[in-house]
């Protein structure tokens, strides 16, 4: 269950992370920028942001998982306690 919950969240929050860097990127270049300089603000930046934010947006997502695995056992225990208990 704590594998589950963790991998579960940890690769929902990376994706939306991942995500809302590329469509701000997109954002960015389409307000700021006309024409050809929009298709290569976006052609080279986008692999930049990747390679930048892959590894933040990775770590964060892999404590957050833990966080909710960790809480989803506790819990869980808790639940299980207070079945027992009544």
């Amino acid at each position: 269950m704590f594998e589950k919950t963790t991998l579960r969240t940890a690769q929902t929050l990376y994706a939306l992370a991942i995500g809302t860097g590329v469509i701000w990127l997109a954002w960015l270049c389409l307000v700021h920028l006309s024409g050809w300089a929009v298709i290569v603000a976006f052609c080279l930046g986008l692999p930049l942001l990747a390679l930048v934010s892959t590894p933040i947006a990775a770590g964060g997502a892999l404590l957050a998982g833990l966080v909710v695995g960790l809480v989803t056992v506790v819990s869980g225990l808790i639940a299980r306690r207070v079945r027992a208990g009544g």
